[in-house]
């Protein structure tokens, strides 16, 4: 069987790991004077405050480029992340800013007016020299507080030409606005584009960060088969789209998922019963890839005495694994597995540190997971070990976990366990996409 192999994460957006694995073409907080200076717009943009104030003074149906370097122009993969925030006082106002590329095809497009915020992935071609309503994107409008400054999230695929977003409030509990993976016209990333598109507002951009992933898909998982076996955090708990799902969709594969809330490995008996059963009711048709996580709802049934985790089995015959215990009914699951799709590919999502579980317990059911991993020859995608994602800090329980929907999204201030839009976007896509791609 293959070795074990941990998975290192270069995340998405701004986090003490990002930077030393991606590669940085731009990470710019305004706290000074840019060169070229105001960012590189001509006119009507300045850094002041702290901040690059964009469409100031600018008349109506104008634009501001800012071209980007050739090796952003180049990149076929790229992550985007900054603060927004507009002037704009009147509902009959509008101003905004595009990405576009280098033959004027829309990346992607974000604009407010007094009320509303809007977001457009498809629209017209556009030379940029101005902006009138019939070279605007197609918006999406969505009621919001334009005192809010909102952070963008945006990866940019110009290999399948796919934009995947999500578009939050800047606040510690921070509300979901928008999310979801579209097709783009756009082939790259050539120009930021600053539109007045009637009348006054000025626009506020801070925090912008380009970075072109340490581990670029590229195309490589467009139409492969997934499986996607586990519990809530598989499942979405109360949202329909997990980070599997999200992965799925920004790389265009074909996605099944079985998972169910709360189940379990070992033989716990709690609402989602047990995974294997989930394995066995599954198609025979064979993935390409099986994704599964499981063990967070089998450490409250340990640390409560239901069964024990056990230990691994010497071999690879059913009949000497344990099943009474976690380590017996995770080899009988993979020997399930192997048996039912020979060929395919396995790999073992380790969550993250969890704050609404018994540390000691994660530490043994993490022990003799990859110990039985290693042993089957299971990929480890490790955003325990390989993230700084860890809701015993308080901070990043209440930020990065979720338990109802706000805005049909994920919120905030979870128990600890269910990752939200952040924590997804942040910590498992990136370690989700290496892990699928490497041989």
């Amino acid at each position: 069987m293959a070795a074990l192999v941990a998975v290192a994460v270069g995340l998405v957006v701004p986090t003490e790991e990002a930077g030393a694995a991606d590669g940085v073409f731009i990470d710019e907080t305004f706290s000074v004077q840019t060169m070229p200076a105001n960012f590189g717009f001509r006119t009507g943009a300045e850094v002041s405050n702290g901040v690059l104030n964009v469409t100031k003074g600018m008349g109506n149906y104008t634009t501001s480029v800012k071209p980007f370097d050739a090796d952003v122009a180049q990149a076929k993969t790229l992550d985007l992340s900054f603060d927004w925030r507009t002037a704009v006082a009147s509902s009959g106002h509008k101003t905004g800013i595009e990405l576009r590329d280098g033959q004027g095809n829309l990346v992607f497009a974000l604009a407010g007016t007094g009320t509303q915020l809007r977001y457009g992935v498809t629209g017209p071609v556009s030379a940029s020299t101005s902006a009138p309503d019939s070279l605007n994107p197609v918006w999406t409008k969505i009621a919001f507080d334009r005192a809010k400054w909102h952070t963008v999230n945006l990866h940019l695929d110009f290999t399948l030409q796919r934009v995947q977003y999500l578009i939050a409030t800047r606040e510690t509990s921070a509300t979901v606005m928008a999310s979801g993976t579209a097709s783009i016209t756009g082939k790259n990333l050539a120009k930021l584009v600053a539109c007045n598109y009637y009348g006054t507002g000025v626009q506020s951009i801070d925090h912008f960060r380009l970075t072109e992933p340490a581990n670029p898909v590229n195309g490589r998982l467009k139409n492969k088969r997934v499986y996607a076996f586990g519990d809530s955090i598989v499942q979405g708990h109360t949202y329909a789209r997990s980070f599997v799902n999200l992965a799925a969709e920004r790389e265009l594969m074909s996605l099944t998922k079985y998972a169910r809330n709360g189940a379990t490995i070992g033989p716990g008996g709690v609402s989602g019963g047990q995974i294997v059963t989930q394995v066995r009711g599954a198609t025979a048709l064979a993935p390409d890839q099986v994704v599964f996580n499981g063990g967070t709802n089998d450490a409250e049934q340990i640390y409560n005495k239901q069964y024990r985790v056990g230990t691994m089995a010497p071999g690879f015959d059913p009949a000497t694994f344990d099943n009474s215990t976690y380590a017996g009914s995770l080899e009988t699951m993979l020997s399930t597995m192997r048996t039912k799709w020979p060929t395919t590919r396995i790999v073992y999502v380790a969550v993250h540190k969890l704050g609404s579980r018994d540390w000691n317990t994660q530490l043994a059911i993490r022990s003799v997971t990859l110990q039985i991993c290693g042993k089957w020859g299971v990929k480890v995608v490790d955003v325990f070990n390989g993230t700084s994602l860890d809701t015993r800090i308080d901070s990043h329980r209440v930020a990065y976990t979720f338990n109802t929907l706000v805005n049909g999204y994920p919120g905030t201030n979870g128990t600890g366990t269910h990752p939200n839009l952040a924590a997804i976007t942040t910590f498992y896509l990136p370690a989700l996409s290496t892990a699928l791609t490497q041989p």
